[in-house]
């Protein structure tokens, strides 16, 4: 094995992803980070370009604004677009899974993504999450396709002399 200033993003990443598109519900992203154990979701559009990034945070503060709300205004339940029907339904705020209604994804995500090429030395990644504050970053080309994922886990996996392959 080189030594780790000669190893770049591709050596260290995630390949493979679980990712979501941005008009899938957020019933089915907490579904997704539930079921497979991450804490956030790379959206991909249908070119299999990086558009977003959800996590668990941030849906589960979409619910705890959406009650918010509801209390402020003394409404029992809030309004939503459905974009599947095209109308405006309602419902009540909550953390269940089962409750949650159809919101495209889309709507919570952030679209600003902290990412790094392939090629760059997992020095220089570490450096940027830092610089960012951020506990995962995106591994994108110049296109942003996803190539994959480098959680800080992968670091200590690595510093443990363990193997994500």
């Amino acid at each position: 094995m080189a030594g780790t200033t000669e190893m770049t993003a591709v050596d260290l990443m995630q390949k493979e992803v679980v990712t979501i598109a941005a008009d899938e519900s957020l019933r089915e992203a907490l579904a997704l980070i539930t079921s497979n154990h991450v804490s956030g979701l790379p959206v991909i559009d249908s070119h299999n370009r990086c558009v977003g990034i959800v996590s668990a945070t941030d849906i589960l503060g979409y619910e705890e604004e959406q009650a918010e709300f509801a209390e402020q205004t003394g409404m029992e339940e809030v309004p939503y677009f459905d974009p599947e029907s095209q109308r405006w339904e309602s419902y009540r705020p909550s953390t269940s899974l089962e409750e949650m209604p159809e919101i495209p994804v889309a709507e919570v995500m952030s679209r600003d993504l902290v990412y790094v090429s392939p090629h760059l030395s997992i020095r220089d990644v570490a450096k940027k999450m830092i610089e960012e504050d951020v506990h995962r970053i995106l591994v994108l080309d110049e296109k942003e396709h996803l190539y994959g994922i480098i959680a800080a886990f992968d670091f200590v996996r690595l510093y443990a002399g363990k193997s994500n392959r």
